[in-house]
């Protein structure tokens, strides 16, 4: 077959002299598509699109003011476009490919003369060449076509008012163009479905129409006549009513009586006849009142019957159906009000009422376009609408301008979109052009195509693979892996945002690894934040002096591993595997950390109080060890000063994983530049009660990989699944250290584990089966005479007199002292849960009744303490 030339050029000396050079007939056919699409004629448009140089778009108008797809020149403001709808661009089409191509010169007007004509090229080819001269100059419209051909009739498709109808050769029936119509076709039915329900609710609804219908043939059913006599009956019982009245009072009269009962029985004889003539005409009325009846009903009952006899109930209630749409029929025409009648023309036109995930991508352009144009008073260059199962997508390309105005408008863009939850319009500053954004309207759930937390099996994972290994992803199940090779990580999220259930997903990964030794510390929550996968972990310290013998011994680790470079042969940098593995330390509750580092303790032979330092041990790490893969992930409620004090080096670490937190934070961190950009965590609503709102949404900075503002999901797990990886992969053998690098310190790896594992019976098995927190709580009971049942304030309190330094109030953040119990309950509710979990045993909050209280009120009872502690739970 010979070959189709798909890219032809323009060769008219008309034209020539117009644009000035032969012209690409793709790109010029490219270029009148974009134009019709955004009904924008701007020469910067098509520069952005088809990636062309400046001055080939103002001859490129030309020649498309010549084909009268736009207007003339408007100075610096865009081309007016002639064509509104794609579908009719196939003259163009034609004069650009068709045999009618000859046409493109006369649409050319100019008023200068063209240039001399385009020298001929030599006719006398070799045979060969003649051939493949022949078969080129064959029109490619005028090429056999594959696929059965049918009359435009057959492929006429209906009105199209929301515009996204296919653009299709209506004589050519093609695979891709049958499926394309078929999807066409289902959503119009669904439109049409949901115009035909919202109608439902306007006085054009089948019901309105049924009771206007049944209330006009009653009316006439009635008819003038039966009115007339009704109201001459009611006429005619008053004037009774009345003459009786007249009668009384006439038989009580003290002076002129007789004269007062003759007028009294003149009216009563009057009224008498009045009433006899009432009588008399509402009788005639009821004869034509029952025969309209009959003529009306009559045929409507004696179908039904007869339906019913041939039918059963089914015929019967197929004549109520028929019945219903007689009388709607009867009752179509109405009067409506302006209001009314406005809203009736949007439904009708399939204009939403509100923002919704199954509304026409062209609806949601025009609200979009409004909002933006007219509320945020943008200059748009070009607007596209993408739907996705999540929401809507939506690309803006600005007019000499950057996204800055939308982000701070944001919350005015909301307003202008009905239907869309507070603070979820996110936007997205794009790294290919200044004044390209993206912004992002979730529909009512936007993270369903974020999975579970993947399945790890026990040493399947190397560091090296790190970055491939999913903790979450976007809206568009896109998904996130950070990269943490020799790679240190902060994690920030106030109170409920999610951050525990991020650093459970990381945990989960390093867990899993077969080269990495994972150590933990948790001051501010006994290690309840790592969840069972504790059990997987080969350090937990949850006191500053575990913390800085970890910690020391860490540094040592890091700090001593260059030596060994060149002795191993690695080179400048740890090479990590699963003979000499890596060291990750876990840090959680960091603001917790740097208090009990200020607290210090005191030394005995310096006589005075001593800070642990453990913060600047940690900064220390963070800057010398990460050549030697001894590297952290640090999860804290944020990175102000009240926070982290003078740690300002958390802000500096290479990875950033921001969760909801406040706009303090964000500067910080990012700078007060990337705000306008889109990075918004603080516009994200933390969990608040059985609402998660976007807990565990983060936003990502690290490296290329994460530069732009996409907000993603982070994988969950359920606790008891996480106890379960936990226990399997200790079971499995957790990773030792190489022996090189156990020579580097004097705390051994061993030593720290079973100190942890020590420290951890101690702290959950005591007296048996009870842990040291449960006993003390059981002390706390008992100090107040056992009643049967305490708050966890109430609890917490008394845990705090017998250990300040753990449970005192000033040991948790809050702007007041009501904050600071609400953290001090959850902690404690979490440590609890955390110190029962290992045992399988749980306590929950139940009812019970105070002493000299009807009521009961909802708390930590005591038959339950007493079940924990092995007491006899039937004295409670």
């Amino acid at each position: 077959m010979t070959e189709i030339d798909t890219n032809p050029k323009v060769d008219d000396p008309q034209l020539w002299a117009k644009v000035g050079q032969a012209m690409d007939r793709k790109a010029l056919w490219e270029a009148a598509e974009q134009i019709v699409i955004t009904q924008f004629g701007s020469r910067s448009m098509l520069q952005h699109k088809l990636r062309i140089e400046w001055e080939l778009t103002s001859r490129m108008m030309d020649a498309l003011e010549a084909l009268g797809v736009v207007g003339p020149e408007q100075g610096s403001e865009a081309r007016e476009v002639k064509i509104k709808l794609v579908e009719d661009l196939e003259p163009v089409f034609e004069t650009l490919y068709g045999d009618t191509s000859t046409d493109f010169t006369a649409l050319l007007h100019t008023e200068r003369e063209a240039p001399a004509a385009i020298p001929a090229q030599p006719t006398d080819l070799p045979d060969d060449e003649d051939e493949d001269a022949d078969d080129e100059s064959v029109p490619e419209h005028s090429r056999p076509v594959e696929g059965t051909v049918y009359t435009p009739e057959e492929w006429e498709l209906r009105e199209d008012p929301e515009g996204d109808r296919p653009w299709i050769n209506p004589q050519l029936l093609t695979k891709d163009g049958r499926k394309a119509r078929y999807a066409y076709l289902r959503r119009q039915a669904r439109r049409r479905v949901r115009k035909a329900a919202a109608r439902q609710l306007t006085v054009h609804g089948i019901v309105p129409r049924a009771l206007r219908g049944e209330r006009r043939v009653r009316n006439w059913v009635i008819g003038m006549e039966g009115r007339k006599a009704a109201a001459d009956e009611r006429l005619a019982l008053a004037a009774v009513k009345t003459a009786d009245r007249s009668a009384r009072r006439a038989q009580l009269a003290l002076l002129n009586r007789e004269q007062k009962q003759g007028q009294a029985a003149k009216l009563q004889l009057e009224a008498g006849k009045q009433l006899a003539v009432a009588q008399s005409a509402r009788k005639t009325a009821k004869r034509a009142v029952a025969f309209r009846a009959g003529v009306t009903y009559g045929p409507l009952v004696l179908a039904d019957a007869v339906a019913y006899g041939f039918a059963d109930v089914w015929g019967f209630l197929g004549a109520l159906v028929l019945n219903l749409a007689g009388i709607s029929l009867l009752g179509r025409d109405v009067e409506v009000s302006e209001e009314e009648l406005e809203r009736l023309e949007r439904i009708e036109a399939g204009a939403p009422q509100q923002v919704s995930v199954g509304m026409t991508p062209r609806m949601f352009e025009q609200m979009m376009r409004q909002a933006l144009t007219e509320d945020l008073k943008l200059t748009l260059s070009a607007l596209r609408v993408d739907p996705h199962a999540w929401g809507f997508e939506i690309h803006v390309w600005l007019e000499r301008m950057t996204p800055e105005k939308i982000s701070n408008g944001l919350d005015t863009l909301e307003a202008c979109l009905p239907g869309v939850r507070t603070g979820s319009v996110l936007l997205q500053q794009s790294a290919e052009s200044r004044n390209y954004c993206v912004i992002r309207v979730p529909g009512p759930n936007p993270w369903q195509a974020v999975p579970e937390l993947p399945v790890r099996e026990p040493k399947s994972v190397s560091t090296d693979g790190l970055h491939k290994e999913q903790i979450g992803g976007d809206m568009a199940g896109r998904p996130l892996a950070l990269p943490m090779c020799r790679t240190n990580v902060n994690v920030v999220g106030k109170s409920r945002s999610g951050k525990s259930t991020i650093l459970r997903a990381i945990l989960d990964v390093l867990t899993s690894t077969e080269d990495q030794i994972i150590i933990g510390i948790d001051l501010g929550g006994a290690g309840s934040g790592f969840g069972g996968l504790r059990h997987a972990m080969h350090v937990v310290a949850t006191t500053p002096a575990e913390a800085r013998t970890v910690l020391q011994w860490g540094l040592d680790i890091g700090k001593g591993r260059p030596g060994l470079f060149d002795r191993l042969g690695m080179g400048e940098n740890w090479v990590t595997s699963g003979r000499r593995p890596g060291v990750k330390f876990i840090v959680d509750e960091f603001p917790a950390l740097v208090r009990e580092s200020r607290k210090g303790y005191y030394d005995e032979d310096l006589k005075r109080q001593v800070s642990w330092d453990l913060d600047g041990m940690l900064a220390e790490m963070a800057i010398t060890c990460l050549k030697s893969d001894v590297t952290m992930v640090i999860a804290g409620q944020g990175v102000t000063k009240e926070k982290i004090k003078d740690n300002t080096w958390l802000t500096e670490l290479a990875v950033q994983v921001l969760a909801a937190c406040d706009k303090d934070d964000v500067v910080q961190i990012l700078g007060d530049g990337m705000l306008a950009q889109g990075w918004r965590p603080d516009r994200l609503v933390p969990a608040m009660g059985k609402q998660i709102n976007d807990a565990s949404v983060v936003y990502v900075m690290a490296g290329s990989a994460y530069c732009e503002p996409i907000p993603y999901r982070g994988c969950y797990a359920d606790p008891d699944e996480l106890l379960r990886r936990g226990r399997a992969r200790a079971q499995a053998g957790l990773v030792d250290i190489d022996p090189e690098s156990a020579k580097l310190s004097r705390i051994s790896l061993k030593s720290l584990m079973e100190t942890s594992a020590r420290n951890y019976a101690a702290g959950s098995q005591e007296q048996g089966a009870v842990p040291q927190l449960i006993a003390s709580i059981r002390e706390v009971f008992r100090a107040v005479g056992d009643p049967s049942g305490l708050q966890l304030a109430e609890i917490a309190a008394g845990l705090a007199q017998d250990d300040a330094d753990r449970w005192d109030l000033e040991a948790f953040d809050g702007e007041d002292t009501a904050d600071q119990e609400a953290a001090r309950a959850v902690a404690l509710k979490a440590a609890i849960k955390a110190v029962l979990a290992p045992g399988g045993k749980t306590w929950t909050p139940d009812t019970y009744r105070r002493p000299g209280e009807k009521s009961t009120v909802k708390g930590y009872c005591l038959r339950h303490l007493k079940k924990i502690t092995g007491e006899d739970a039937s004295t409670s």
